[in-house]
């Protein structure tokens, strides 16, 4: 059985209404996205404007994840265990291990949201071109 005039415009109808329901949700993804990113950037800047501390936590904890199974020896593993102990505090170093943490779990699900809205937008294309069709059909019907 074929699809009459009203079978289209019914179609029709209904695509534009997924497309606009389509449009609203990507534009909140998007606006999740924008503050997942500021949040990040934010998380950062605590980072970098506190350097002396970040600095000493990079330095010196990264150093000690990189390097724990090296042997170290002598007036080096002296110097490394006095910069350990004594330079960068458990405070500091639970601060910025914590803001690192935080940055991750953003920075996933950043990326999580990124890949929706990108789903999302593969949607809006489909429907867009599924609309286009029966547009064009109910255009050409009287033809």
């Amino acid at each position: 059985m074929a699809k009459s005039l009203d079978d289209y415009k019914a179609e029709e109808s209904s695509l534009v209404r997924q497309i606009s329901s389509r449009k609203k949700k990507n534009k909140k993804i998007k606006e999740e996205i924008d503050r997942l990113k500021d949040a990040y950037e934010k998380l950062g800047r605590i980072k970098r404007k506190n350097a002396e501390n970040a600095d000493l936590v990079r330095d010196k904890t990264k150093l000690n994840k990189v390097a724990k199974k090296v042997a170290w020896r002598g007036e080096y593993k002296d110097r490394f265990d006095y910069s350990m102990k004594y330079c960068a505090t458990p405070a500091a170093k639970d601060f910025f291990e914590s803001i690192d943490d935080m940055q991750d779990e953003i920075g996933k699900a950043l990326d999580k949201k990124q890949a929706e809205y990108d789903s999302g937008i593969g949607i809006l294309n489909g429907l867009n071109k599924a609309w286009q069709a029966v547009s064009g059909t109910i255009r050409n019907w009287g033809n």
